[in-house]
């Protein structure tokens, strides 16, 4: 192996470290200097513009139908369906005799309370609407919700992990058909990675805190058996 063969991933290393320093340093001077009672008072003011901008698409997922708060969710996702992805992913090429490589992808989800109910949105790799579901009152009466381990130990609250999402895990039984929404207290940074030099980066994550954490304040208020037990 040449030398030359090992200067470009060094380069690419390196600027990969660079910017993971960047970040968390950013991300400690946006948690020290946020005050989030203050913010809170724009909550419906930021949600507004988020579904007016950024995120008009749900607005149209969901035929403009009046949305009381959204944020960002996703479907329980094991070390193992990952490694069951990666097998099939493995099979499918080889299928192909390597001239198709497959990858499973995470695709983004939100879950929207509206009149009473819960919707969880789902997409496709192009960004489109994939799957919509609808909770009536009905299960959300009989779903039961626990809080992420992690962040139920107070150890690991520290400042530094403010910046990461709770994950409240909203749990149905239908029909013996157990299954499991992963809740967020925030929406995810929906931006590309070179909005983390602008001077809104700081915004959008106080933003994007605000209006998730709505959410769940809304719907556990609506369903008190929707109270997580640490």
């Amino acid at each position: 192996m040449d030398l030359n063969s090992l200067i470009i991933p060094g380069f690419v290393l390196s600027i990969g470290f660079v910017m993971m320093f960047y970040v968390l340093n950013k991300n400690k001077k946006h948690i020290n200097n946020q005050d989030l009672e203050k913010e809170r008072a724009h909550t419906d003011k930021y949600q507004t513009e988020l579904l007016s901008g950024e995120y008009s698409y749900i607005n149209k997922w969901m035929k403009n139908a009046p949305i009381d708060a959204f944020t960002s969710s996703s479907i329980t996702y094991t070390g193992l369906d990952r490694a069951k992805d990666v097998g099939k992913d493995l099979l499918k090429s080889a299928m192909t005799l390597g001239t198709v490589k497959f990858r499973t992808v995470e695709t983004p989800s939100f879950v929207v309370l509206s009149e009473g109910k819960m919707h969880y949105l789902s997409t496709d790799v192009e960004g489109d609407l994939k799957e919509h579901l609808i909770f009536n009152s009905e299960r959300l009466n009989q779903a039961t919700v626990t809080l992420d381990a992690t962040k139920g130990n107070e150890n690991a609250a520290s400042k530094a992990k403010e910046i990461l999402a709770t994950k409240y895990f909203f749990n149905f039984d239908i029909d013996g058909q157990k299954s499991t929404i992963e809740v967020h207290d925030r929406l995810a940074f929906n931006n590309d990675v070179t909005s983390m030099f602008g001077s809104s980066y700081s915004k959008n994550l106080t933003r994007n805190q605000i209006v998730g954490e709505q959410f769940y304040a809304k719907i556990s208020a609506l369903y008190p058996n929707l109270k997580a037990k640490s």
